[in-house]
């Protein structure tokens, strides 16, 4: 009679155990699938180059975070190094200046900083002398742009951000480019293809290093002079800047045919860029992959406001 009870005993303990397991997997699935594909919306301003500026908070400061996509570390400008915000790493980002010798910067930690409602921790910083604009305090990196996912909607001024890929709805093309590292497309200009940085933190339309292949090509076919000298605190001190412009009739992104595209050739700049001049016309997904054979994606969607 024991034996029975305890059977019976461990029986609806079972029984209890299942249907509390099966209860959990109803409740907790549905649950765990939503978080994995939760989206955050944040609103943006942008200026008059359609530069991307986000709501972000440092300690007791709240700043205009210009989105950019080029350079690898958060840039702050050297007010958050003189509060203390910072702290040292005693690392030194390495580069390459205009003339191709190697420059470098001291590279701090950021305790946090607030974008929106997401926070980011510990995020590698260089203090930043010259942003273009008194209105940016601050600049994404590309480690904090890959840590999520990006829907730009410039028709709205809003990002969604998640962890999931985002699909398309218009997709006017498809840009694959290696994980880690900043977004490039091949634009082919007087039968010279170059890759292009595509820099959302840049105002430029397609900006060309006349150093390069492709820059050189533009000049010679179009017998360009230059237009202007400026001295630009840019990408370095005092660096005297030779501009050219040119309208070029014919040419291809992303094996896209444009017409009539307004190109800047500069000798102060070390690379080509393409920036929201010729971006901000569309809204945007950036799909940074996690997988090691999988690439990232940059997609182009068309506005509805052209």
């Amino acid at each position: 009679m024991k034996t029975q009870n305890l059977l019976s005993k461990r029986t609806i303990l079972f029984l209890l155990a299942v249907t509390c397991i099966s209860a959990g997997s109803l409740i907790s699935g549905p649950a765990l699938a939503q978080s994995k594909k939760a989206v955050t919306k944040i609103s943006f301003k942008k200026d008059k180059y359609n530069r991307i500026y986000l709501p972000a908070r440092v300690d007791k400061d709240t700043i205009a975070l210009l989105f950019a996509t080029y350079s690898k570390t958060l840039r702050l400008t050297p007010y958050f190094y003189e509060t203390r915000q910072l702290w040292p790493s005693w690392d030194r980002l390495m580069s390459t200046d205009k003339n191709g010798g190697p420059h470098s910067k001291s590279v701090f930690y950021l305790p946090k900083i607030e974008v929106g409602p997401l926070k980011f921790r510990n995020e590698e910083t260089v203090i930043n002398q010259a942003f273009p604009d008194t209105i940016a305090t601050g600049s994404t990196g590309t480690l904090m742009v890959y840590q999520y996912n990006w829907k730009i909607n410039n028709d709205r001024n809003e990002v969604f951000v998640s962890k999931t890929p985002f699909s398309p709805e218009q997709a006017y093309t498809t840009i694959n480019y290696k994980n880690n590292t900043a977004p490039t497309a091949v634009v082919n200009i007087s039968n010279v293809n170059s890759e292009f940085i595509l820099d959302l933190g840049s105002g430029a339309g397609f900006l060309v290093s006349s150093s390069t292949a492709i820059g050189r090509a533009i000049i010679d076919e179009y017998r360009l002079s230059p237009s202007r000298t400026v001295v630009s605190n840019v990408h370095s001190d005092k660096l005297v800047d030779t501009i050219y412009e040119a309208v070029i009739p014919n040419m291809t992104f992303n094996g896209m045919a444009l017409k009539n595209q307004k190109v800047v050739i500069s000798s102060a700049v070390p690379k080509n860029i393409i920036g929201t001049g010729f971006l901000g016309k569309y809204n945007l997904i950036m799909n940074n992959s996690k997988k090691r054979k999988v690439e990232s994606a940059v997609i182009l969607e068309k506005r509805l406001v052209d």
